[in-house]
């Protein structure tokens, strides 16, 4: 995997966990600055990597509580501006959602986030103050409808690639099993590429896809603080995902990732009701 030259010194740590195994960002969802170092404070005791902060889901944010998070924060952040065409909740012009992301990325969080849909002049100017900034660069990519065939899926990431990112983020919607066998195929197809991604499904349905697509070769997994269905994402909780990750770092990432063509069988694997992987079932696949 390339590494990122964009990453600020102070984030080498993660580049190093990188070349190890993927990534673990719990996106926490608080209104307001108190409630969201409760949960960030609780994600970094619980081993997260990273911390999403969400702009779009405080009630009231300005430029100087922007400075004032990222200066406290202890753990590396994404930020995250969404606006409701792309799932998220910021409900006012696009200007201001752009200035509230280009001000946060002067605080030096470890990425953005910005989407590709986003207007390409609009994309390009976050994008090269962050390269100014030594800040790196998720560009994303939502399909809340559908999933794509693995080749439509590779075309959109070279895509997100093409517009500057450092890190590549496609999520799909999923509703068979054929449509997990395509976020599946299409993670084993870039696992070859040299700009790090991280790809899954949405929903209940695309919810095995957020553990298996990184043994596959997918390089940062989201999840929560708790199990959430509320929002239709099916993140799974934080302590459930390190959980696997060290069942996984036992057998080896590297010898898990050679057995790619056995993982492919999980696309029709559901997980319990409370949560929990189908360890059983990805236990025959490692043995």
């Amino acid at each position: 995997m390339q590494k990122n030259p964009s990453l600020l010194p102070k984030y080498n740590k993660l580049i190093t966990t990188l070349d190890k195994r993927p990534l673990v960002c719990t996106s926490i969802i608080k209104d307001n600055e108190k409630d969201y170092f409760e949960s960030l404070v609780k994600a970094m005791e619980g081993g997260s990597d990273l911390g999403e902060l969400r702009i779009d889901f405080f009630n009231k944010i300005n430029h100087e509580d922007l400075f004032r998070i990222m200066s406290k924060s202890q753990l590396p952040l994404i930020v995250t501006n969404r606006n409701k065409e792309n799932g998220g909740s910021f409900a006012a012009d696009e200007e201001l959602r752009l200035s509230l992301l280009r001000s946060s990325i002067e605080s030096k969080p470890a990425f953005i986030d910005i989407e590709l849909s986003t207007n390409e002049k609009d994309r390009s100017d976050i994008i090269t103050t962050a390269r100014e900034n030594s800040v790196g660069v998720i560009c994303s990519y939502h399909d809340f409808t559908n999933t794509p065939n693995p080749k439509e899926i590779i075309s959109i990431y070279r895509k997100v690639c093409e517009a500057g990112a450092d890190l590549a983020k496609l999520v799909f919607t999923p509703h068979t099993n054929k449509d997990v066998q395509n976020i599946l195929e299409a993670t084993d197809s870039l696992r070859y590429e040299s700009t790090p991604f991280t790809l899954f499904g949405m929903g209940k349905k695309g919810q095995i896809t957020r553990m298996v697509c990184p043994l596959l070769g997918a390089s940062l997994i989201y999840c929560s603080l708790i199990n959430n269905t509320q929002n239709g994402l099916y993140q799974l909780s934080l302590a459930n995902t390190k959980s696997f990750m060290l069942r996984i770092e036992k057998q080896g990432w590297k010898s898990i990732k050679e057995k790619r063509k056995n993982l492919m069988t999980l696309a029709m694997i559901k997980l319990d009701d409370d949560g929990s992987y189908p360890l059983k079932s990805i236990d025959k696949v490692m043995a």
